[in-house]
């Protein structure tokens, strides 16, 4: 397969999950869906999201022992959705619409834990982190700073898009560089 053609399906990556994720956001903002469709339309987009961001932020080597702990916590945090869904109370502030675990204090637990456990927790973490990033733009919004102010925070979806936008360019340029660069040492 000549270089370029391999160049330009590396770059695709990246482009392919920016547009797979606003696809499945307009789908799930066309209807009032069920929560369980919900639920299916946001989890792949939250792992496009932290996807994306290893893309553009790691080398591989580093991306690839960190893909599984940052996709893990990308989806498992939404777990603390179950007690809610079976009647549990006091799990939201202020009773908003997600889980009080859904705020920076989980993120800065999982980063305390690494410092004794190592790396899959960093990963766990910045999973996390990325988890709430896109739900600041999605739905009712994150108890972000919960326990010292438990109101919701919310940005508008075209941020969240913005920064999607830019890991993707930075995620495809990563790619077509380190494709030229191998290219040159092939050559």
């Amino acid at each position: 397969m000549p270089s370029a053609v391999r160049t330009g399906l590396r770059a695709a990556g990246p482009v392919a999950a920016l547009a797979a994720t606003v696809a499945l956001d307009l789908l799930q903002s066309a209807h009032g869906w069920p929560v369980p469709v919900v639920g299916l339309l946001d989890e792949p987009a939250h792992l496009l999201t932290a996807w994306l961001a290893l893309a553009a932020c790691s080398p591989r080597t580093a991306r690839l022992r960190l893909l599984p702990w940052v996709l893990l916590g990308a989806v498992a945090i939404d777990l603390d959705h179950v007690p809610l869904y079976l009647g549990a109370d006091g799990i939201t502030a202020d009773g908003g619409g997600r889980p009080v675990t859904h705020s920076l204090l989980t993120v800065a637990v999982l980063l305390a834990l690494a410092v004794v456990a190592g790396r899959p927790l960093s990963g766990l973490a910045a999973g996390v982190g990325l988890h709430l990033a896109r739900d600041l733009a999605t739905g009712p919004g994150v108890p972000l700073l919960w326990p010292m102010d438990s109101s919701d925070v919310r940005i508008p979806y075209l941020p969240y898009l913005l920064f999607l936008v830019v890991l993707t360019l930075v995620a495809t340029g990563r790619r077509i560089s380190a494709s030229a660069t191998g290219a040159a040492a092939a050559g």
